[in-house]
């Protein structure tokens, strides 16, 4: 079975709700489209599944290959550090320090996100609309031209225009 097709089985055994997939499957999605390879799309099928269920990385390292495993890894929060802010900065930094097709799968995660504010699917929040702009803008020095950066952008931007013109 082709890798990607693997990681989608592995994660809809993981996942209790098959619902829970609509995110990474869409991140996969936007990781494929940018023309990562499959060892990519892979790791982005399973961005949360350490976050969102009992796997671990050596379950990813074990059924998929050290690569996978470290994009997972620079995938996934570290819970340990106490603050919203002082750890999605840790993340972004350590996503940007894994390399480019960390730096991609970050930008796609936080692309379906905002999209998923616009559709309803989930709420805009202050600070989460602070972390994808930060984001934006360490991905934009780290990778210049990085793909999805400017879909990213865009997004932000109409987010930032629907919570304006929202009545009060």
């Amino acid at each position: 079975m082709e890798l990607v097709d693997r990681a989608r089985a592995f994660a809809a055994d993981a996942y209790e709700n098959p619902a829970d997939l609509e995110h990474p499957l869409e991140v996969a999605r936007l990781v494929r489209s940018a023309g990562l390879t499959p060892e990519a799309v892979a790791a982005a099928v399973l961005h949360d599944v350490i976050e969102d269920t009992g796997v671990d990385i050596a379950d990813i390292a074990g059924a998929f290959g050290s690569h996978v495993a470290a994009l997972v890894s620079a995938m996934t929060e570290d819970e340990s550090i106490s603050g919203y802010a002082a750890r999605k900065q840790e993340h972004r930094e350590r996503a940007a320090a894994a390399g480019r097709d960390a730096a991609v799968i970050f930008v796609a995660d936080k692309l379906s996100n905002a999209r998923r504010m616009r559709t309803g699917q989930k709420k805009p929040a202050a600070r989460k609309l602070a972390h994808y702009a930060a984001t934006l803008e360490l991905m934009r020095d780290t990778y210049p031209g990085l793909p999805l950066l400017d879909d990213l952008d865009r997004e932000l931007a109409a987010v930032r225009a629907e919570l304006q013109s929202a009545p009060a």
